[in-house]
């Protein structure tokens, strides 16, 4: 399991509108989601995996050497 509690795995996701709206949100995040906002929602969705998988990645590597 993943730590999560049952609350937080009820929760819906995040609107858009919530994510642009949310000062917590990073302004290079919100420049993604507008400039993707009008594409193909399952290319989107296929090339955001893609990219979280590269970026988790790279943060392991970088703070693997901590370890």
């Amino acid at each position: 399991m993943s730590g999560m509690t049952a609350e937080a795995r009820c929760e819906a996701p995040p609107t858009v509108a919530d994510l642009l709206m949310n000062p917590a949100v990073s302004f290079a995040l919100k420049t993604v989601i507008l400039s993707w906002e009008t594409r193909d929602v399952v290319d989107a969705a296929a090339d955001a995996r893609l990219l979280a998988e590269v970026f988790e990645r790279r943060a392991n590597e970088a703070v693997s050497w901590i370890r």
